[in-house]
């Protein structure tokens, strides 16, 4: 009898770049100098120069204010709020930003060198909070705004420069690059970072979804699911991270979505999910639903197949011959079905 479905992992496929691979990772080389240790920060807005950004900086509001900082990247002055060497932490602080309104602000990776040597006129939490408001005209309709009022409509103007085609490269080498040496929060942000500045591959939003998946992070593969009107291939590269790396709430996260999928492979993957807990009953059920919903997909007759078999019902060997039929040598499934069926033709002897 074939064992627990294992071959899951390396079979089914991944709607995603071909440069982001499932499989063995290197390991994170450790930073030899801890000056230069990885932070993260919120980036808020970039403007093109310094007293531009110190007006921006005004109106934040002060929930926010006391924790940005200005830095000099490239040609812009940016804004950054949260910097920390957890990547959580940045996480709710996002969240904060998109609370505030900055709908428009994304999380950066950098170190904590150069978010030193970059600061601003070394301008310090202390120094920002004393820039002096500068004088506008206004009018009676804008005197009602309170100080802390965001201007939302020049910081979402300026907040995502364009990147050229040779940094986009540039970054989605990065993005491979963490992820190779196992730094997949690293990964993600490159990711996120291309995200943010208008890219719309698809690949990038398969890639990032999948792993969210990873980290069991729903809400934040949620937000771009809802953006692409429920995008199957976006909610199954999620589904398969979760799946892999046994995400508790895989299941009541995605329930919804898997019991409307008519392809099965939603229902295949549960069913994978269900048997690693050793819920054999719950595993075959959808299994068996997957079978139903799209029986010409080779992997869901194995999986209906393996079912059978242990139930020790003869029809699993005719599921068995049919794949067997459909696929050469070459195929993944080979090996494990060719030898189950002389397994189970030598035992009727």
């Amino acid at each position: 009898m074939i064992k627990l479905l294992t071959i899951f992992c390396f079979t089914f496929v991944l709607f995603a770049s071909d440069t982001l691979g499932v499989g063995v990772q290197k390991k994170e080389q450790g930073k030899n100098e801890e000056e230069k240790k990885v932070v993260y920060a919120v980036q808020l807005f970039a403007d093109k120069d310094v007293q531009s950004a110190k007006e921006t900086l005004n109106i934040i509001p002060k929930s926010l204010k006391d924790g940005v900082t200005l830095h000099k990247i490239g040609n812009y002055i940016v804004g950054r709020y949260g910097q920390s060497e957890f990547y959580g932490d940045t996480r709710l602080s996002l969240q904060k930003a998109h609370e505030a309104g900055y709908a428009g602000s994304y999380i950066i990776t950098s170190n904590t060198l150069d978010m030193k040597n970059n600061l601003v006129s070394g301008e310090s939490k202390e120094e920002e909070k004393q820039i002096p408001q500068v004088p506008k005209a206004q009018t009676k309709e804008q005197d009602k705004q309170t100080p802390q009022t965001p201007k939302i409509e020049k910081i979402e103007k300026n907040s995502n420069p364009k990147i050229s085609k040779s940094e986009k490269s540039n970054t989605l080498l990065k993005a491979q690059s963490a992820y190779e040496k196992g730094d997949e929060n690293e990964a993600m942000l490159y990711y996120e970072m291309l995200l943010a500045s208008g890219e719309k591959s698809q690949k990038i939003k398969n890639n990032l979804c999948y792993l969210y998946g990873k980290r069991g992070v729903w809400l934040q593969a949620k937000e771009i699911v809802d953006s692409e009107q429920f995008n199957g291939e976006l909610i199954y590269a999620y589904a398969y991270g979760a799946v892999l790396s046994n995400q508790e709430n895989y299941y009541s996260d995605l329930s919804e979505y898997i019991m409307v999928d008519k392809s099965g492979r939603l229902m295949l993957l549960s069913g994978y999910y269900f048997e690693k807990r050793e819920d054999m009953q719950r595993a075959a059920s959808f299994y068996k639903m997957a079978y139903e919903k799209n029986p010409s997909d080779l992997y869901n007759i194995f999986a209906y197949a393996r079912i059978l078999d242990m139930q020790q019902n003869r029809e699993a060997l005719t599921f068995y011959k049919k794949i067997l039929s459909k696929i050469d040598a070459s195929h993944p499934l080979y090996v494990t079905v060719n030898e189950r069926i002389k397994e189970m033709e030598g035992a009727n002897g």
